[in-house]
């Protein structure tokens, strides 16, 4: 007699969760995931492995106000919890050192691109996934108003954009295709739903 077997887990409904707020099921990557921390206090989980129960909230600012003024996150997690008066720029701020980390990593794995020159030959190659202007470079961008088609970032200074790199400046950056390309894109599509826009992704055509 054949021993019974346990069915496999549904990977789909394993990557989703339902948003407290909306009660919309999505997927992780489009939730910002929160946890109560030892003295009740909300904290993001931004990298989603913190211990403790996963509280979802749909990656908006507008959720996440709602979830932090509604008195929401008591009311999932079954207790008086203490939220941040300023939880979005909370959130948001954590997003942002998290993308300068990523690129960080980019530095490290041999795929960043830095420098004007050396960023306009790769372009013209079609060899970049991705393209960072520093927020105060002005607005003339010559020949990379014609990347169509790549995604691009103007969300960080030409200060953070050096110090994520070891640089001292850095105006232009470029990421060639990888994982952590497309890790540093999704980061920060999400972080545009939550802070003021800065990021841009350019459309064929």
């Amino acid at each position: 007699m054949e021993a019974a077997q346990t069915p496999a887990p549904d990977k789909q409904a394993s990557a989703e969760r339902r948003c407290l707020v909306t009660g919309e099921v999505l997927p992780k990557a489009d939730l910002i995931r929160f946890v109560v921390s030892p003295d009740n206090t909300i904290v993001p989980d931004l990298a989603q492995d913190l211990p403790g129960r996963g509280l979802w909230v749909s990656a908006s600012n507008d959720a996440i106000t709602k979830a932090a003024k509604g008195n929401l996150f008591s009311k999932a997690a079954k207790a008086s919890v203490k939220v941040d008066a300023d939880l979005v720029a909370q959130v948001a701020q954590l997003m942002h050192k998290r993308c300068l980390t990523f690129l960080g990593l980019a530095r490290r794995s041999g795929i960043a691109v830095l420098g004007q020159a050396q960023v306009e030959g790769e372009l013209k190659a079609g060899k970049l996934g991705m393209l960072l202007i520093a927020d105060d470079a002005g607005s003339d961008m010559g020949a990379f108003k014609a990347a169509r088609g790549l995604a691009m970032s103007h969300r960080f200074s030409r200060n953070e954009l050096g110090a994520a790199l070891g640089h001292d400046q850095l105006v232009y950056v470029a990421l060639k295709p990888h994982a952590l390309t497309e890790k540093l894109q999704a980061e920060l599509a999400r972080l545009e739903k939550i802070a003021t826009p800065h990021y841009i992704e350019a459309k064929n055509g």
